[in-house]
């Protein structure tokens, strides 16, 4: 594509340069010959400071805020803002504008990627095409495309994914749209036909974030997103959800649901769960006549029946008959790291990507609904999260490991499983030991996550529970275990 085309609207200089761009990038190490660098300011780095390393990969043109570090001959373009021109460029070289997929946002703290997942079964139940873009990378059917790593991609692998689902036959996509994403402007060009607003709750991304009311503050940025007369499904029972909500003015209502007996749109009562997954009882104004109907769920745990119950509220939103809803849930399967159980050895496993004190507090209670004898726990902590978040699970972990009466509590930095995105910093490492010591709980520390899980399985036996939480480095946890 000609830089003049992908520019438009823009002045390049000098007047008479157009070359022919292959690829588009904001990060120098990405570039190869023919590419536009994009010099964006992070939070971290300046993307202008490596300007002259992009051109000496081969850059054939940039587009920068400021110019000074561009030598004369080089083709340039002036923007007030980078990231809009680098969302903007992107959705232009993929040509993502038009594309006739309808766009679905989720975004909340916790229950993003299984959600997700849920609401696709559903939505495919009504004859949608549903692919999801997320943690997991851009799924449909036999397209997958990994990505980046990251929830919500940076513009160019989120428009290149676009066009990868669109080009597979996906007629929705379902976006996980995260904080960062929203402060950063990594979606800004899309709009969504629909959303879904999970609970807002404190202690996450406090390393990015300056406060929760910053934290909520990012989330409200999602309803700028929305259409006009977008559905938005929401949970009432989360006052920053409600609060959010409430400054929401299109003419589309948004649907709440409540398991809390409030007074919502839709309401999930008479609940039981078990170590086999949950049954509940479906009413509420949204259902009109048809109350009291009853499900059953194969998914374990408080969380994943809100991550389902918000799931159902959006496709009854949407139109979704109850019946038919009630047929996918019936037979849902956890994603990988979901509240995933297995057995290894005789050993049953609980295995969660839990990484916050009340995604924890919820594995431990499902781990409390499962038959055995005893019950060892396996924790990595969090990399590069900061050491609030770090101290905040530590001192959950040891008062939960006393609750449940865990015989042993094992904890690693699984730096043998984590890259420079995610490894565990030293200042991370002594705030979560720390917190440990101060709660008084004794705990085994091993660096390796190999080492860790080999422990694990000596110290227990067949009809014992491991349990292993903690989200990037206990990634590999599940294959490790099983090669013993």
């Amino acid at each position: 594509m000609l830089l003049s085309r992908l520019v438009d609207g823009f002045r390049v200089s000098p007047p008479d340069a157009d070359p022919e761009i292959t690829g588009i990038t904001e990060d120098s190490r990405k570039v190869r010959p023919g590419m536009l660098f994009v010099a964006v300011p992070g939070t971290l780095l300046d993307g202008h400071a490596y300007i002259a390393d992009a051109l000496s990969r081969g850059a054939a043109a940039v587009v920068a805020e400021r110019t000074g570090a561009i030598p004369p001959h080089v083709p340039f373009v002036r923007v007030p803002s980078s990231r809009t021109a680098l969302a903007m460029m992107a959705a232009r070289y993929f040509g993502t504008t038009g594309l006739g997929v309808a766009l679905i946002g989720f975004t909340g703290t916790f229950g993003k990627t299984s959600t997700s997942e849920i609401l696709r079964a559903l939505l495919d139940a009504a004859g949608s095409r549903t692919g999801v873009l997320g943690s997991l990378g851009a799924r449909f059917r036999g397209f997958v495309d990994t990505g980046d790593g990251l929830t919500t991609p940076a513009p160019v692998e989120l428009h290149k994914a676009l066009r990868g689902l669109a080009s597979a036959g996906a007629s929705t996509v379902i976006m996980e749209v995260t904080s960062h994403a929203l402060k950063l402007g990594r979606v800004e060009g899309l709009s969504f036909a629909g959303g879904l607003l999970a609970a807002i709750m404190p202690g996450e991304h406090t390393d990015f974030h300056r406060s929760y009311e910053d934290y909520v503050e990012a989330k409200r940025l999602f309803l700028s997103y929305l259409e006009p007369t977008a559905p938005l499904a929401y949970d009432a029972d989360n006052l920053a959800a409600r609060q959010v909500v409430a400054g929401r003015i299109e003419r589309k209502p948004a649907v709440g649901f409540s398991l809390e007996e409030r007074d919502a749109d839709v309401r999930f009562y008479d609940v039981l769960l078990s170590g086999d997954g949950a049954s509940f009882t479906i009413g509420g104004r949204l259902l009109g006549a048809r109350t009291g109907i009853k499900m059953r769920s194969p998914l374990l745990g408080r969380g994943h029946l809100r991550n389902t119950a918000l799931a159902i509220t959006y496709a009854l939103t949407v139109g979704l008959p109850a019946s038919a809803a009630h047929a996918v849930i019936s037979n849902l399967a956890p994603l990988r790291r979901r509240m995933e159980r297995y057995e290894v050895g005789g050993r049953i496993v609980l295995d969660d990507t839990a990484a916050h004190p009340n995604s924890l507090r919820a594995t431990l209670e499902v781990a409390s609904l499962i038959p055995h004898d005893h019950l060892a726990i396996v924790y990595a902590l969090r990399g590069r999260r900061g050491t609030d978040i770090n101290r905040q699970n530590a001192s959950a972990l040891a008062d939960l490991s006393f609750l449940h009466g865990a015989e042993s509590l094992i904890v690693t930095s699984a730096s043998d499983q984590t890259d420079a995105t995610d490894e565990a910093l030293p200042i991370e490492i002594d705030a979560t030991r720390q917190a440990l010591v101060a709660r008084g709980r004794k705990f085994v520390w091993h660096d390796y996550l190999e080492d860790a899980l080999r422990d694990a399985f000596h110290r227990t036996r067949a009809g014992d529970l491991i349990v292993l939480v903690g989200a990037q480095g206990m990634n590999e946890g599940k294959g490790l275990l099983q090669r013993g």
